[in-house]
Order: C-alpha cells, then structure tokens, then sequence
C-alpha cells in the first residue's frame, strides 16, 4: 500500500502550468501581482482521527483554523482569509455556537477574515480553506534549503504527543504538565508575527504537524541534503528530557510550530527578530551533504532511531 504523500505524489500531483507552484509543498502559489504571491491551503479535521470525540468544540474551532494558518506561515506568508466547509451529525446549536467562538477567536489573533464555505449533515468533519500573501523574492520553499544552513525550530516540542498520549491512557505524567500537554493538543499556538520580515532571514521551511523527523525528512528530500540534528537544543519541557521521552519530541506531531533554514550569517539576526516579537526559537543544527538525518546526543554519540511520524495510511 501506498504511503500518504506516496499517495498524494502518484495519483494528484497534475500541476497545472497557470500556477507557480502546485501539490508538493505546505501550501500552492500563484501570482497575486508583480511582486507578490497568493498562498492557499487547505486542511481536514475528522472526528477520532484528528481530534477526540471528547474535545471541547471551542477548543477544536481555535484548531481547525490555526492548523492552516500554519501551512501559510510555513511558506513565508500572513494568512488572510478563509472557508469553512463542516460536516455534523445534528443541528446542536450550543455545540455550533462554542466551535464558532474558538474559530472566532483564533481568526481574530491571526487577523483571518472566514468569507464563505459549506455546511452539510454527516459524520462530524472540518475542513478550510485558507489564503494568504507571500513576497515572491521570499516565498519559502522545501526544495531551497541550503548546504551549512542553520535549522531552527520556534516553540516548544512534544506537549501536543504527550497530550494526545495521556487522553488516550497511554501515559502517566504530572499533572500541571498534563494540563499544558493537553492545552498544547487542543489549542495549538503557531507564531504571531509578521511572517514575511522572518521569511527575508531564511531559505526553507515546513510546519511541523506529522513530527520533527517526518517534516525535516521533507526539506531533505526536496532539497537533496541530510541535517545533523543535536538532542541538547531541541526546545522541550525538562520532564520530557529527564525521562528521555524523545519520541514525543522527535516524531510525536501536532505541534504546529515551524522548522526553517536560514544561513549562518543571519544567526544573530534572527534571534533578534525572535526577541523582538516575543517568539521562542532554538537552533537546533545544520544542514549536511549526507542526505540522512543524524541525531546527536550531548555526548558526541549518535542517537539511533526509527520511530516514523504520522501517516494516514500507515
């Protein structure tokens, strides 16, 4: 069987020559004037796949938009509409109201204006559609990051997995700690800035949604390079990296934060364009000619790993 973006690359990828950039990347491209692109995406939520049959619905209305507002992000662009296509079982119009305000409230955040979509009867399902605007001489793409470039990653990895793992029983961990996991799963945070002015300072990029090593994987494969990766910089709580738990980190997903490459020589200035947004963002290696990924703990040894991120049809 086919893996998912197997999948996506053999049966769909049809690009059509109007366009600038089709199926492949976080998000297409196509010319919004002279100097600027349209960005458009598009994401869907089903019920115990994506999210639990439990979540608070205002909680999945904030996620629902924020997980395409991060693909926007992640290709050098501030997102500025969407459509909201969902599916529900019934006319519940407490249910309705509170997903409406957690969508609401997230449009607002990332100043997203919802200008249309589609409302049917069924087995409760989300899906939008977002679009944004990108600089053309700043779009980030998977296919350009560079030999020696600086990987960095923004926020904070593993509380979604942990999240996602305690919901599930499947993990034991203190409680304030949980509390942040879950808030993590259910109301992800991608970063609020102005995404072009970050996008100047860098070359390539993904939103991590599927786990470090999945996403990172992509920029390899697109760009026909390898990464060192060190475990002492990856941006994580200090009980996950007490206890080891790296695959939270590593491949567990839903984090919704961004991994770019940028030039060594913008080291410093990202990090004060990071201070001076108020974002959290870690160097956490370099881009290599070995075209695999080489995970390096403190002691110099390499971290042996197999664990995969997440596939639909895995």
């Amino acid at each position: 069987m086919l893996k998912e973006f197997e999948f996506i690359e053999k049966i769909f990828k049809k690009t059509p020559s109007s366009i600038f950039l089709g199926i492949g990347d976080d998000a297409a491209l196509f010319h919004k004037n002279k100097k600027e692109f349209w960005v458009i995406s598009q994401d869907t939520l089903n019920i115990n796949t994506h999210f639990l049959s439990n979540t608070d619905p205002e909680n999945l209305g904030w996620k629902s938009l924020a997980v395409n507002i991060s693909d926007i992000l992640s290709m050098g662009g501030n997102p500025k509409y969407a459509l909201l296509s969902i599916s529900v079982p019934s006319a519940n119009q407490e249910w309705i109201k509170k997903f409406s305000t957690g969508l609401f409230k997230c449009a607002k955040n990332y100043g997203v204006e919802l200008i249309g979509g589609d409302t049917t009867r069924g087995s409760l399902s989300i899906s939008i559609c977002i679009l944004g605007e990108a600089l053309q001489n700043n779009v980030l793409l998977r296919s350009n990051a560079k030999l020696n470039d600086d990987i960095w990653v923004t926020g904070e990895l593993g509380l979604a997995a942990l999240g996602l793992k305690y919901k599930k029983r499947k993990f034991v961990a203190p409680k304030p700690l949980i509390e942040k996991a879950i808030k993590a799963l259910e109301k992800p945070l991608p970063i609020k800035v102005n995404m072009k002015k970050l996008a100047a300072l860098c070359n390539s990029a993904i939103d991590l949604s599927d786990g470090l090593i999945p996403d990172l994987n992509h920029i390899l494969n697109k760009s026909a390079l390898g990464a060192n990766i060190f475990i002492e910089s990856l941006p994580m709580p200090k009980w996950i990296r007490k206890n080891k738990n790296y695959p939270l980190v590593l491949s567990g997903g839903d984090d919704y934060q961004l991994l770019l490459t940028a030039p060594k020589n913008n080291h410093k200035k990202i990090i004060k364009f990071a201070a001076d947004n108020k974002i959290k963002i870690s160097c956490i290696g370099s881009m290599t000619k070995t075209k695999n990924i080489a995970i390096i703990k403190s002691d110099g040894e390499p971290l042996h790993y197999k664990e995969k991120g997440y596939d639909h049809f895995a």
